[in-house]
């Protein structure tokens, strides 16, 4: 475990704190903007500007939506404090995912076959804290999972979970992508 794990687990630990103290709204939003990601990210992939400002208005939406329909002192307090965490954890793991299969795919320039996730020219402080992150592995195997599926190396249980959430978080196959980049 590494800072890098450290910082992304304080994510989920935020959102999941935040969206509880919300309560019922903090489940709405939570719930929504994992939802809604797939859209956004195919969005994005389509048009990065167009992404981030469909991003800011569903979020936008979504906050106004559970601030006029569900004010924060509404309901059971346990349970809607469980509910409103409920909601938040899920927005930290969706951001977390996300954030651990969004970093740039590298090729290596002598064998075009072969890639390397996460890349090798990150800044030095970074590269050994993202090389040795554990999360940063899973959103590898989530991020890869088609091709670490064809190698038949999966076991059935953790390929039915990494296909599920490459299906929610991956747009394309973006491995044939990074050939068309060249390596600096």
């Amino acid at each position: 475990m590494t800072w890098v794990d450290l910082v992304l687990v304080l994510i989920v630990a935020a959102s999941t704190a935040l969206a509880a103290d919300r309560r019922l709204s903090g489940l709405l939003v939570g719930g929504g903007a994992a939802l809604a990601l797939r859209p956004l990210l195919s969005l994005a992939q389509l048009q990065p500007w167009l992404g981030l400002i469909g991003a800011l208005l569903t979020g936008l939406l979504l906050a106004l939506i559970g601030r006029q329909l569900l004010p924060a002192g509404r309901g059971a307090l346990r349970v809607t404090r469980l509910l409103g965490g409920a909601g938040g954890a899920t927005l930290g793991v969706a951001i977390v995912l996300t954030l651990v299969t969004s970093l740039p795919i590298q090729r290596n320039p002598v064998e075009p076959g072969l890639i390397y996730y996460p890349p090798r020219d990150l800044p030095p402080m970074l590269q050994r804290a993202v090389t040795d992150s554990t999360l940063v592995a899973w959103g590898r195997s989530v991020l890869l999972f088609p091709l670490l599926d064809a190698q038949g190396a999966l076991p059935a249980a953790e390929r039915s979970i990494l296909g599920t959430l490459h299906a929610w978080t991956v747009v394309g196959e973006p491995w044939r992508a990074a050939a068309a980049r060249p390596t600096p």
